[in-house]
């Protein structure tokens, strides 16, 4: 049975493209974690109390790349049923330090429970 088959002959390029495939996938793979794991902009919660039935406050930072941008912060208190009590967007100024932490009140319809930052956008 192998008589009627030829072996198989490899290609004189055959190694060499799958070397260089191999190098452009990892090149291509070390970008792309190091964009996803470096945001132009990132915003993290780092503490939230309930100062009333009506406001709750939150501590939060903001680590951005390019510090002269402002910033569009959208902050949210939800009840005990996850729904949404209260939303606000801060304005962030721009500053000379690429870390900064921010304080601010959150008005809400009713008390919270938790507390969060939604997202951050130039």
């Amino acid at each position: 049975m192998s008589d009627r088959y030829l072996p198989h002959q490899p290609n004189r390029f055959q190694k060499p493209l799958l070397a260089i495939g191999f190098v452009a996938l990892t090149i291509v793979t070390v970008l792309g974690a190091y964009w996803f794991a470096n945001p132009p902009v990132r915003a993290a919660l780092i503490a939230f109390s309930i100062t009333s039935d009506k406001e709750v406050s939150i501590k939060y930072s903001i680590d951005r790349r390019d510090p002269r941008q402002i910033l569009i912060c959208t902050l949210v208190a939800k009840d005990m049923d996850k729904t949404i009590v209260g939303q606000i967007e801060i304005e962030i100024p721009p500053t000379t330090a690429k870390s900064i932490e921010m304080v601010s009140a959150l008005p809400t319809r009713v008390r919270a429970v938790t507390a969060g930052v939604v997202r951050c956008t130039g």
